[in-house]
């Protein structure tokens, strides 16, 4: 029996050990959670909903009407246009399916557009952008 060696493990000491163990191991995934922001739901640009901003035709006016969906910009449509805007301003509606093309698919402000549309696009761009503002978190 000169050979043999016992080891003692108390249990309190190994039931001590594991706690701290798995104690560890929740601290360092918390840590990882808030440091890579995972989970974190909050990041997108804009809040949810239909913004709505008016755009100045000389005397007449009209809606703009910009949608956003899971933080990103969904559509962006020109309404309530008169027929007197209509005919003072014939480039307005092809300039707002032209601005909301371009803003959906770059979702950003910063596009081009034809030299024919440009004034009228601007125009639609500014509430584009009060819309934009209003849905910011």
């Amino acid at each position: 029996m000169a050979g043999s060696k016992f080891m003692v493990i108390k249990l309190k000491e190994l039931i001590r050990t594991a706690i701290f163990a798995i104690l560890g191991v929740v601290i360092l995934v918390g840590l990882i959670w808030f440091f890579l922001g995972i989970g974190d739901k909050d990041t997108a640009m804009y809040r949810d909903g239909v913004y709505h901003t008016q755009v100045t035709l000389g005397e007449e006016k009209a809606m703009v009407s910009v949608t956003i969906e899971e933080g990103l910009i969904a559509d962006v449509a020109l309404s309530e246009l008169t027929e007197t805007a209509t005919v003072f301003y014939p480039l307005m509606e092809s300039a707002a399916e032209e601005v909301c093309r371009e803003v959906v698919k770059t979702q950003s402000l910063e596009i081009s557009v034809s030299k024919a549309n440009a004034y009228s696009a601007q125009e639609v761009l500014q509430a584009v952008a009060q819309g934009l503002e209003q849905a910011k978190n």
